[in-house]
Formats: structure tokens, C-alpha cells, sequence
């Protein structure tokens, strides 16, 4: 099994562990205790000002101390009933249990006083049953009293775990029959409620502040000592407060943390009324929510840092925080997601502590494949106070050795004149040396150019057949490629250098041309002269026609060797001053232009001009610039000979003449050596060209050419100051 696999196993193993532990703790209530402190901090608040039609009748400890210690007999009761009901109240709610007799006078009092009230609802609870049938059973008050009321209705409270009262069964099933709760039959009885159906079967109440509602002593009723309106169209509830009367629970913190039975019953009718009844969500929703919760950090732990990952579970439990605020809040439904709480909090723990397990073990593996230059021993046992501190000190200090040996390699890359380019298993380039990066531009590493997009971003011409590249400026490299892993189909490619060897061929073709055809032709002519094979020429003439040819190969021995000179030696630049330079052209070409009445015209610079160049090489450039010029205008003509120095960056030269303008032929590829040329105005090698733009290229300058036929030729010669 790979490590990835092995790692991917952990990680299902651990999702169904978590999941499993959300399960397990959702039906064990392992988190309830925890559900129930968020329950209560949420519910804080929640419910409204107590419905103002409830009212209490207490018998509390004042009441006790005038009427007589509890048990009351149940005429006091009765007179208690009998006096309330003449206030004219909506309902009475007595919250006290009527389930053993007594004295059958006063239980027959108490019937009658019910009876005639005609309003009241009377509280049951449930008990055991026979031995022979245990089912839970319900036990009605006595039958006097149970056959009058307008109502029964159980008063049963199941504490949660933490022993505090917070649900309610409003609707409670035994034996397949349904009893209502006592709030229930009240509400009921009221005919405030509507469809009492729609009400849930289990519902959690959230509390005022203890002492909320509006209270009577049960003496000043039994004395008729109160107000009648006080009483008026409400709802009146009895029931026992005083401390001794053990009718005392527990409530949340937030509603003070005590309350007496019928003050809880009061709180339960308010929530009723104003439809604030909290009820739980069901617990197939609560599950998934709570595994869709667990999933989402088991995503985030395969795909994520355990930086980000720690972030995420911190997210999650207040996002299922929030969840529960804000459906109880909103919805008034209670959405308990502690479960999943404490499985995302002992998650991350867990995976965090596989994660460095698995980091361990891949420390310690790296460690031992390096081998490490050092010869310290504890140096290569590396540092720290633990196994994994002293491992990662290890990788640390053997991950820069490989660090600085793969700098060297690169730096010994980048030091190759020539240009390199590794491409990976996909094509793509991975590596360039900075002679390739000079090529090709520093980002065809990063963005991952292929050979083919190398290709077709360049300006360039590829020649498959003998590996070439030709760039548009002339310089040609030749491709050496190598495979560096077969398997996976990487491979490098050195691109060599060959531009000199390319100038090289093409001046050894040149020279070879020269040799084999212009030289040749003028000395075969000279030979023929000399020869008596029946010529009838005077000596004088042959004489003549020797020397032309002699002329002519003395001149093309002396163009080509300049040509070869500027090519191999360069320029040497010095100052001089520009105008000067034009007077001494034009004073070299009088004698030629003489011959032919053609005036030289300069036209320089007003001011003295000093730029650096080479004297000799721009002097034998114009010289063959304006004896061109002379050679092929027609007499009586003029060759303008001009400086322009407007520009802030460079100076232009300028030789014009009214000739007939260059040949079609011609145009196409002025400065070629050996090209199309004319001898209409004498012999030409069409060397003298190929000259002018050796000089300019050497200055890095530039030479135009403007002509049209009939017209005459303008060369402009562009040259920087420096």
C-alpha cells in the first residue's frame, strides 16, 4: 500500500469513527448536559411580557400562617373556589391534587363549589398501576369533585438530567387513550386557542423572571379581601408557593433559578397563548445536519493545511452554534448539535495527531535517503527537544544541502554560453539556463510554453531536417536534445551558437563566387588579349583593354579585402569633425566628376559638428557612395553631398543624385555582395554596396534608400552621436 492510500484509509477509518461517535452520542444523550446550557443561553430573553389575563392565587407562606397549616380541610378550598368565582374570572386553574378523600361534607362542599363555578379545571396526575398490570395509570381527582369540573388535566414534570424543568408533555399517551396537559384543558376551555391539534405533543417553555406575573395571597381571596375587577375575564390560577409546601423545581439559571409549580404553569399557559412554544427538531434533520458538519472538516482535512483546517473546525462548531441560535430564535425550534461538537472536537485532535505521525515517518525516510556532507555527527542526528523536532532539524539541514547543490547546478546552467531548455513529462517547459531565458524572454518558464508554442511565439525559422533555428535577426543556433528520463518522457535541448559558422560558410561561398567568377572573368579577358590568335586590334587599343581589366581586378582585389577587413577588425572610432569630412569627399571626387562637368555640392552644417566614428571607413563610404552617384548621372549634372544633424540622437548623411535611378533588379537587394548590378556606367562588382553597409552596420546605423526611375537615387546614412 502506497502512502497515499495508507494515508487515505486513516482518513475514511477516522470519518467513520467521528460519524459514529455523533450517532452514538445523538441517542445516548451524552452531550445533553451541554445541549442544555446552550438551550438556556439561547432561550434568555425569548419570551415576551407575561400574558397580562393570567393571574395567580398563591398560597404561600402568609396565607398558611392566617388559614392554617397544610393540608387545608376542603371547605377552605371550597370558599376559596366559591369567593373567586364571584369575581367573575374567564377560567380557574386549581393546581392542587384532589386524588385521596376526605371529610365527605367538605369533599361534597368542594364538588359543589366547582359545580357551580361551572369554569374550573382540576389537576391529575399519573401512577403506577397494579402488579398485575404495572402500566403507568392516570389518577383523577375524587369522583364528587372529578364529575363537576369543566376540565382535567395532568400536571406530571419530568426534570431533564440536570434535574431542571424545561419541556412539557402537552398531549401524554398511556394504553393508547390521550390526556391532555392541565394548561391544555384550560386553553381549551377558554375557546382562545382555536385548533388545539396544531399544538406539539412535547414542547420546551422559555421562562419569564421568576415573580413575573401578577399574584394574589389565597387569604385576602378566602377573606374576600380584593379587588373584583382584579379578577375580572382572567384566567386564575391556585396553586401552593410556600417553602415548606414541596412544591418547588428547578428552572434555568435565567429565570432565577426556582419556581413554584402553578408559577411554572402560568409560564407554560403564556407561551401557549402567544405562540412562543419551543419545540425540538427532529432528530433524522438534527443528524444530518450534524454529519453534513463532520464531512465538510474531513474534507478540509484531506485538502487543506492543518493551519487552515483548525480554522475551519473553529467554524464549524460556531457555525452549528449559530444554527442553534438562530432556528431557536427565529424558528422557535431547538436544534441540539453537541454531538457534533464533541466529535469535530476530538476529530482534529485525532487527525492532526495522525498527520504528524505520517510526517514523522516521512521525515525519518527522507532523513535517512540523504546523504549528508557533513561529518558532525550530531549534526546529522539534528537538534531539538523531541523525536520530531530533531527530525525536522535533520531534513532541515540535509534539504539545504540538496538546496545549495541544486543552486550550483543552476548557477553552472546559467553560466553555459549555451542556451538550455529542460521540458517535463507533459512538454512543457520546466527549466531554462539564462541564455535560453535571453532567447526566448524570461517568461516561457512560467508560463509553461511547449516546444511547439516556443515555436510559434518567436519570430524564428525552424529547419527540422538539419535542427536549426534561424532567428529574424540573423543569429542560428543548432539543436542538440537529450532525453533525461525515458520513462516519463522528459527531455533537454542545448541550443548551440553557429551564427559565426553560418557567416563563415556564406563568406567562403562568397569568396569562392568571387574567385570562380569575378576574378576570373578579367583575368581571362587579359589572357586573351595578350594571345596573337588572328586579333586584329591595334596594340594601342589591346594595351588599353588589358589595363581596363587589370584595373578592374585590381579594384575588386581591394573592395573585397576591405569588406574582409571591416568584418574581422571592426571600427576604431575618433573624433572628428563632420563638415571636414564632407569637403574632403567631394575634393576626392573632383577629378572623376570633372571628366563628366558634374558639380559636387555640399551642403553642411552652419555650426562645427564632433562625433566619434571611424574616418577612414566613412570616408571610403562616401567615396563609393558619390563616385556611384557620379558614374550613373548624366553630364552636366549635380551630386548633392549633405549633413543633417536636426536630430538629438543621431547625425544623417545624404548623397543625392539625377541619375536614372537604381534597377529594378537592384532594388530588390541593394546591398547584396555579388548581386544584380549594372555596367551601363562601367565595370561593377557590386562590392562597393556591400561596403557602405558593413560601416553603417558596424557605427549601428542604418542606411535608406530612396529612388525612382528617371529621377535619381538618394542614400541617407543614419549614425548615433555615441
Amino acid at each position: 500500500m502506497t502512502r497515499t492510500s495508507r494515508l487515505f484509509a486513516e482518513w475514511a477509518l477516522l470519518l467513520v469513527a467521528a460519524m459514529g461517535l455523533m450517532v452514538f452520542a445523538q441517542r445516548g444523550e451524552w452531550t445533553e448536559r451541554l445541549d442544555l446550557q446552550i438551550l438556556d443561553f439561547a432561550a434568555q430573553g425569548m419570551a415576551d411580557e407575561p400574558d397580562p389575563s393570567i393571574v395567580l392565587i398563591e398560597i404561600d407562606d402568609r396565607s398558611l400562617a392566617m388559614l392554617g397549616s397544610w393540608p387545608w380541610g376542603r371547605d377552605i378550598h371550597a370558599q376559596l373556589i366559591a369567593n373567586l368565582s364571584a369575581a367573575k374570572p374567564k377560567a380557574i386553574g386549581v393546581d392542587i391534587l384532589y386524588i385521596e378523600p376526605s371529610d365527605p361534607k367538605a369533599d361534597a362542599k368542594l364538588a359543589e363549589a366547582v359545580a357551580n363555578a361551572g369554569n374550573v379545571v382540576l389537576a391529575h396526575t399519573f401512577g403506577d398501576g397494579s402488579p398485575a398490570e404495572p402500566a403507568t395509570i392516570p389518577v383523577f381527582p375524587i369522583a364528587p369533585v372529578n364529575e363537576v369540573a369543566a376540565g382535567v388535566g395532568h400536571v406530571s414534570v419530568t426534570p431533564q438530567s440536570d434535574g431542571t424543568v424545561r419541556s412539557f408533555g402537552l398531549s401524554t399517551t398511556e394504553n393508547s387513550v390521550d390526556y391532555p396537559h392541565f394548561t391544555k384543558a384550560l386553553m381549551a376551555l377558554t375557546e382562545e386557542s382555536g385548533d388545539l391539534s396544531s399544538l406539539p405533543a412535547e414542547a420546551i417553555v422559555p421562562y419569564h423572571q421568576s415573580g413575573a406575573f401578577r399574584t394574589e395571597p389565597a387569604a385576602n381571596v378566602f377573606n374576600n379581601e380584593f379587588i373584583p375587577d382584579f379578577f375580572a375575564d382572567k384566567i386564575v390560577l391556585i396553586g401552593a408557593t410556600g417553602q415548606g409546601l414541596g412544591d418547588q423545581y428547578s428552572v434555568p439559571g435565567y429565570a432565577g433559578g426556582l419556581m413554584s409549580g402553578v408559577e411554572i404553569q402560568a409560564n407554560l399557559l403564556s407561551a401557549m397563548k402567544q405562540d412562543q412554544l419551543i419545540t425540538s427538531a427532529s432528530q433524522r434533520g438534527i443528524l444530518a445536519l450534524q454529519a453534513l458538519a463532520i464531512l465538510i472538516l474531513f474534507i478540509v482535512f484531506w485538502r487543506s493545511s492543518p493551519r487552515f483546517s483548525l480554522i475551519i473546525a473553529g467554524g464549524l462548531i460556531a457555525a452549528l452554534l449559530f444554527t442553534t441560535f438562530a432556528t431557536l430564535r427565529i424558528g422557535h425550534v431547538w436544534v441540539s448539535t453537541g454531538p457534533a461538537i464533541l466529535a469535530i472536537t476530538l476529530a482534529y485532535p485525532l487527525w492532526a495527531w495522525r498527520r504528524l505521525a505520517t510526517v514523522s515517518r516521512f521525515l525519518e525516510a527522507e532523513a535517512s535517503s540523504l546523504r549528508s556532507a557533513t561529518d558532525d555527527p550530531e549534526r546529522r542526528a539534528g537538534e531539538g527537544f523531541d523525536v520530531v523536532a530533531r527530525q525536522v532539524s535533520r531534513v532541515k539541514m540535509l534539504s539545504g544541502e540538496v538546496r545549495r547543490n541544486l543552486q550550483l547546478v543552476q548557477d553552472v546552467i546559467n553560466a553555459s554560453p549555451d542556451a538550455m531548455l529542460v521540458f517535463d513529462a507533459t512538454g512543457s517547459i520546466s527549466l531554462a539556463n539564462t541564455a535560453a531565458k535571453r532567447l526566448f524572454g524570461a517568461n516561457c518558464v512560467e508560463e509553461a510554453w511547449t516546444f511547439t508554442e516556443l515555436l510559434m511565439t518567436s519570430t524564428l525559422t525552424y529547419d527540422e531536417e538539419r535542427q536549426e533555428l534561424e532567428f529574424e535577426d540573423g543569429s542560428c543556433f543548432l539543436l542538440a536534445k537529450a532525453s533525461i528520463d525515458p520513462s516519463v518522457g522528459s527531455e533537454v535541448i542545448v541550443m548551440r551558437d553557429i551564427t559565426g559558422i553560418k557567416a563563415d560558410e556564406r563568406q567562403r561561398r562568397e569568396t569562392l563566387e568571387f574567385l570562380s567568377h569575378d576574378m576570373r572573368s578579367p583575368q581571362v579577358a587579359i589572357i586573351g588579349l595578350t594571345g596573337n590568335s588572328g586579333d586584329t586590334l591595334a596594340k594601342q587599343e589591346r594595351l588599353k583593354r588589358i589595363e581596363s581589366q587589370a584595373r578592374r581586378t585590381l579594384k575588386l582585389t581591394d573592395d573585397f579585402v576591405q569588406i574582409a577587413r571591416i568584418s574581422t577588425e571592426g571600427i576604431v572610432r575618433e573624433e572628428v569633425e563632420l563638415n571636414s569630412i564632407l569637403f574632403e569627399t567631394a575634393d576626392r571626387a573632383f577629378p572623376l566628376a570633372h571628366r563628366k562637368a558634374i558639380s559636387v555640392v555640399t551642403r553642411e552644417s552652419e555650426d562645427p559638428i564632433f562625433v566619434k566614428l571611424d574616418p577612414a571607413a566613412i570616408a571610403r563610404t562616401l567615396d563609393n557612395l558619390v563616385g556611384n552617384a557620379i558614374k550613373f548621372s548624366p553630364e552636366n549634372a549635380e551630386v548633392i553631398l549633405s549633413v543633417d544633424v536636426s536630430n538629438d540622437d543621431h547625425f544623417v548623411i545624404g548623397v543625392r543624385d539625377f541619375g536614372p535611378g537604381l534597377p529594378p533588379e537592384r532594388v530588390k537587394d541593394p546591398f547584396a555582395r555579388f548581386g544584380a548590378k549594372s555596367d551601363s556606367a562601367g565595370p561593377s562588382a557590386g562590392l562597393g554596396l556591400a561596403y557602405v553597409k558593413q560601416v553603417v552596420d558596424k557605427h549601428r546605423g542604418k542606411i535608406t534608400i530612396e529612388t525612382s526611375a528617371g529621377k535619381g537615387t538618394e542614400f541617407k546614412v543614419s549614425i548615433p552621436y555615441s
